[in-house]
């Protein structure tokens, strides 16, 4: 993971990191990366959030308040590669139904649309070299 951040950091494919923390409690870390295609399409490649605070859902909170940031900031989409019964309440909906051209799996690929007239037309989601490359690693 440490490999993927640095290398999405080297180029210039980091469209937003956070960090979740109370007092001197360091205990979550949120990277989204920028997709080559589709334009304005952002991949939520990293939540990393402590045990002890994943039971108070920081995870999601992170994540809901990182989508409103994800909007402001010009995202129509964000994809992301997890559990459908986690991310579905936070806004995702399966991709299986979509006309869309995936280099993962699509069972456990989900999509959130930021934006009312987002288009919904046949689009091939090319991820950045650095999530690629973690993801064969793995």
């Amino acid at each position: 993971m440490f490999h993927m951040v640095q290398q999405l950091r080297l180029d210039q494919d980091m469209a937003l990191e956070c960090v979740a923390c109370k007092g001197d409690d360091l205990f979550g870390y949120l990277a989204f990366s920028k997709l080559k295609s589709p334009d304005n399409w952002w991949n939520l490649a990293i939540v990393a959030v402590s045990s002890a605070w994943r039971q108070k859902d920081a995870d999601a909170y992170m994540i809901r308040k990182s989508l409103e940031f994800a909007r402001e900031h010009g995202a129509q989409a964000v994809v992301v590669v997890g559990d459908p019964a986690f991310y579905t309440p936070l806004g995702f909906t399966p991709i299986a139904g979509e006309n869309i051209i995936l280099p993962f799996g699509r069972e456990r690929t989900q999509i959130a649309y930021l934006e009312e007239n987002a288009p919904h037309e046949l689009r091939r989601v090319v991820y950045p070299d650095a999530v690629g490359q973690a993801a064969k690693a793995s």
